[in-house]
């Protein structure tokens, strides 16, 4: 994975665009969710203290992580049709009004390093 070194948001102002990135962004969660649901599916099916459970509670954590910190969606608000903001602290993509409100209170807390 290549991580960004330094803050950089992501704004498109073409509606074309917007509804193209929208789109990508509701496909990618679909798949993710069905993946999640199969994964879960195939979890209950072993009992709970066989070592596969543990193989398919991992795939879920990985799965989940890597969209937590996709620019597909905003870990704090949820939001899936925002410009975003990558944190370069963090390693993760913040919709560009909850990254300006974390900055601010950061800032506020003489942590302002954390939200650059």
């Amino acid at each position: 994975m290549i991580t960004l070194k330094k803050k950089k948001t992501i704004s498109i102002k073409d509606a074309k665009l917007r509804n193209i990135r929208e789109t990508l962004r509701y496909v990618i969660t679909e798949v993710e969710s069905g993946l999640i649901r199969d994964f879960m599916a195939r979890k209950f099916k072993i009992p709970s203290g066989d070592e596969r459970c543990a193989i398919w509670v991992d795939r879920i954590d990985v799965l989940e992580t890597a969209w937590k910190n996709s620019i597909c969606v905003c870990p704090v608000c949820g939001s899936r049709t925002s410009d975003m903001t990558y944190n370069p602290v963090e390693e993760k993509w913040f919709c560009v009004r909850c990254y300006k409100e974390n900055q601010t209170f950061y800032v506020k807390r003489g942590e302002g390093y954390l939200y650059p």
